[in-house]
């Protein structure tokens, strides 16, 4: 048997809720039949969005038992959800996990590579141990780069001229640390890079259901390919007999030339890519479930968007599009906070509505949900709680703090302050001796 010469994509418009419609659409098409629910294998680009679908079935459910599609994630391959999976599947799905070398641990990889960096150090130019592992961290992000693209780290002696070649042999040497001493350690602890591993495994579900398509549901949704292991196996998703790649939010009103001018830096960008690579036209992505919302944002973020150099006139948007927009200017990132938390507020004692925080900025989340526990509402921040800023990180910090600053008097008193601090005394003895200092 061999897939199908068709890709088949659909697109879910930008304003929707997309694992919403995403599940209307995968029930729709599997019609009353539980079994063929069952069958279906569901791939989505994280964990967090698998554990997403997964209510939203139950929500469309309504309470009634309901057997699930096979729910994967594309990116998180060395989790124990995706070990899960293919403990539970087929010899042949399970395969690649098992053939596939391990990955190594991060912490394991960062220390190892500090440790190289010192070792290739010249004697009179000696890396103290934080600046080695600042570097180990910065190469190890390199190599995860350079796997996720499929380049070869062997190209970099053509990457400069002639002219600078002498210069750029310093740089070179330094690179010696991943060209060659890095490939020995794996070689000598059985192991690969993450990404590499991930490289791997996607590699070989390719080649897999290129050979023997499945004839039960393969759905992929919400990833742009922007990894080039992860477009193959859409394209080849796609093809497959039941096969469907679900993007979202596909911008089909986009003129042509504005389409072809897109850059790099452009939402949409990864999306072109990724049509290109499967061999399909904008125009020919059918909508996956449900007609698009009123178009009057949504022509708004398309203009504002818009390369530069493919702006033929000024576009005026309609009044309509800034509808329910508010710009508030705050003078201090507290008062940033507390607007922000007020607003929050409003809407949890408004019935049927709900809100998020949407932000790059941890700072300002954090102070966010500070503010809001003054009221006792607990927010789930998905960004999770960095250690540094947990109660027993903060502590460690105030130590260090203390210490680098010889004892100085502020530092000492925040110390003191802290709620894990007691001195081997009592709670509150060593709380009236701190007041009393």
């Amino acid at each position: 048997m061999t897939a199908t010469a068709a890709p088949k994509v659909y697109s879910i418009a930008a304003g929707l809720p997309f694992l919403d419609v995403l599940a209307d659409g995968i029930l729709a098409r599997c019609g009353a039949s539980q079994l063929a629910l069952s069958e279906a294998i569901v791939l989505l680009p994280t964990r967090r969005a698998c554990r997403a679908l997964r209510d939203a079935f139950l929500r469309r459910a309504e309470g009634a038992a309901l057997l699930l599609p096979r729910i994967q994630p594309l990116g998180d391959v060395d989790d124990d959800e995706a070990i899960a999976d293919a403990a539970l599947a087929t010899a042949a799905d399970a395969q690649p996990w098992l053939e596939t070398p391990p990955s190594v641990d991060p912490i394991r990889r960062q220390l190892t590579l500090a440790r190289l960096i010192r070792e290739r150090a010249p004697p009179d130019q000696a890396v103290p141990p934080a600046q080695a592992l600042a570097l180990a961290d910065a190469l190890g992000r390199l190599l995860d780069q350079v796997a996720t693209e499929q380049a070869n780290l062997a190209a970099l002696t053509t990457l400069v001229p002639e002219d600078f070649a002498q210069h750029w042999q310093v740089t070179l040497d330094f690179l010696a640390v991943l060209t060659k001493d890095w490939p020995r350690e794996l070689e000598r602890l059985g192991a690969i890079d993450r990404a590499e591993r991930r490289n791997r495994l996607l590699a070989a579900r390719t080649a897999r259901w290129g050979a023997a398509p499945p004839t039960t549901p393969v759905i992929a949704a919400g990833s742009t390919g922007s990894i080039p292991a992860t477009a193959a196996l859409l394209a080849a998703v796609s093809r497959l007999p039941a096969g469907a790649v679900v993007l979202p939010g596909l911008d089909r009103g986009l003129d042509d030339d504005a389409w072809e001018a897109l850059a790099p830096s452009h939402p949409q960008h990864a999306l072109k890519q990724l049509l290109d690579r499967i061999g399909i036209a904008r125009t020919a992505v059918p909508m996956w479930n449900e007609a698009p919302p009123a178009v009057d944002r949504t022509l708004l973020l398309r203009e504002a968007l818009r390369p530069a150099h493919a702006i033929a006139a000024p576009v005026v948007p309609d009044r309509g599009a800034f509808a329910d927009l508010r710009w508030i200017e705050s003078a201090s990132p507290q008062e940033e906070a507390v607007t922000i938390a007020v607003v929050l507020r409003e809407a949890l004692e408004t019935p049927g509505r709900t809100a998020a925080l949407v932000t790059p900025d941890r700072a300002l989340a954090r102070r966010v949900a500070a503010e809001l526990k003054r009221w006792n509402v607990a927010v789930d921040d998905s960004g999770g709680t960095p250690l540094a800023a947990t109660r027993p990180g903060v502590f460690l910090r105030l130590i260090a703090e203390v210490a680098v600053s010889a004892v100085a008097p502020i530092p000492l008193l925040a110390l003191l302050k802290h709620p894990l601090a007691a001195g081997g005394m009592a709670s509150g003895t060593f709380r009236a001796r701190a007041r009393a200092l």
